[in-house]
This record gives C-alpha cells, sequence and structure tokens, in this order.
C-alpha cells in the first residue's frame, strides 16, 4: 500500500532538489547552445587549428560517457588550482557535454541552408561572416529547432548524473528522502512525476515557438488559404 502521507511531507523537500535542477540546466544550455555555435563554425572553419581543436572538442565530448566526464571535471579541476563547487562543476560538464551535440545540430542546419544562399549572398558583397549572420542562420533555426528541443530533455535527464558528485538536485534529493522513509516507491513516483512534467513543458514551450517561427517565415499561408476558401465558396 502507498503511504500518501509521505507525498504531503516531503514534497517541498523535492521541489527545492527540482528547482536546482531547473536553475543548472538553465545555466548549462544558455553556455552550450553559443559554445556549440561557437563549435559548429569552427568545425565549418578553413582555418586547419580552428577546425582540429573544434571538431576533436565535439568527438571527445560525444563519444565518452557524460558520468566519466563530471569525474574529470569534479576530480581533475582542482589539481589545477580551479576549485569549485559542485553545482558549477555540473553545469561546467552539462555545458560542455550538450555543447558537443548542439554543435552538431546546427552544423547539420547549416549545411542543410542550399548552398545557392550563401553564393547569393557573395554575389551582392557580403562577407562569409554577414551572410552567415544576415542569411544562413536565420534559415537555420527553424531547421534546428526539433533536435535542439530533443537534446534540451536529454540534458535535464542527464543532469540526474549530477547526483554522483553530491549536487542536490533533484535524484540526489529524492536519495536523501528515500534514505529516511525507506520507502523507495513512493519517492521516485514523485520524482519520476516531476522530470516528466518538466520536460512536458520544455516540449510544448518548444513546439510553440517553433509553430509561432514557422508563421512568420510564412506570412502568406493562412492568407492564401483563406482566399482559396473564399473563392471554393464563392463558386458555389
Amino acid at each position: 500500500m502507498l503511504e500518501y502521507q509521505i507525498f504531503f511531507d516531503y514534497t517541498p523537500m523535492l521541489l527545492l532538489g527540482f528547482w536546482l535542477t531547473i536553475k543548472i540546466v538553465v545555466c548549462a544550455i544558455a553556455l552550450g547552445i553559443p559554445l556549440g555555435l561557437f563549435l559548429a563554425l569552427g568545425r565549418r572553419s578553413k582555418f586547419l587549428i580552428v577546425s582540429f581543436l573544434s571538431t576533436s572538442f565535439i568527438e571527445v565530448f560525444r563519444n565518452t560517457p557524460f558520468i566519466i566526464q563530471v569525474f574529470l571535471f569534479y576530480y581533475v579541476l582542482p589539481f589545477y588550482g580551479l576549485k569549485l563547487s559542485a553545482e558549477y562543476v555540473g553545469v561546467l560538464a552539462l555545458a560542455a557535454f550538450g555543447g558537443a551535440y548542439f554543435a552538431e545540430i546546427i552544423r547539420a542546419g547549416i549545411d542543410a541552408v542550399p548552398k545557392g544562399q550563401l553564393e547569393s549572398a557573395r554575389a551582392i558583397g557580403m562577407t562569409d561572416w554577414q551572410a552567415m549572420r544576415n542569411v544562413i542562420l536565420p534559415q537555420t533555426l527553424s531547421i534546428v529547432i526539433p533536435p535542439l528541443t530533443n537534446q534540451t530533455l536529454t540534458l535535464i535527464k542527464e543532469s540526474a548524473i549530477l547526483s554522483t558528485i553530491t549536487v542536490h538536485e533533484l535524484t540526489m534529493t529524492g536519495l536523501m528522502v528515500q534514505g529516511e522513509t525507506f520507502r523507495p516507491f513512493e519517492v521516485f513516483i514523485m520524482v519520476a512525476l516531476l522530470y516528466w512534467a518538466l520536460n512536458e513543458t520544455v516540449a510544448t514551450l518548444m513546439r510553440k515557438f517553433e509553430q509561432s517561427i514557422k508563421k512568420k517565415r510564412n506570412p502568406t499561408s493562412d492568407s492564401n488559404s483563406s482566399s482559396t476558401v473564399e473563392k471554393s465558396e464563392g463558386t458555389k
């Protein structure tokens, strides 16, 4: 039988861990997306050193387990004099991990834009950077939103691994509550529901954002469809 009293007694404690999870993920995304953009452009660079370093970073972080990356950040950085709290280490590790995947998503989005767009921009006197900023990247945005959303949801779930370095996020808080109550079923039901609620909220917001971008890029689609309906009704 479920002990419903646990839900009432420990929900405030779990919500504190949930709030820390949100803050860590938001900070990691705020760092990871610009890092991903920088790495994506670096990988496409004509300078071999820049391209090599960007590619190496991406491949290392995409092809090693996230938990190993967390341990490296947490245990290795102090040897070089950089002592950070577990929360800051978690943000940096999650941002580096996410940035590698964001980079590949952005690079694929850039490659999906027809090459004629870049050539046309150059033909009217734009530099490569101006063409990328004003022509290519705006078109890339609508292409990369769905995979960026999926990667964001993955980062939220991967943040649970930060409990291994004593970050008091949602999973760590759940383990602490389970240790006090010895009722893992009730505790991890609450933890799972909170993760689900966060991911579902993010997915819904990103779907609406994607739809708004599509409407801005195709403002005539609705008017064309309405005029077609009016014409069809007029011919009846």
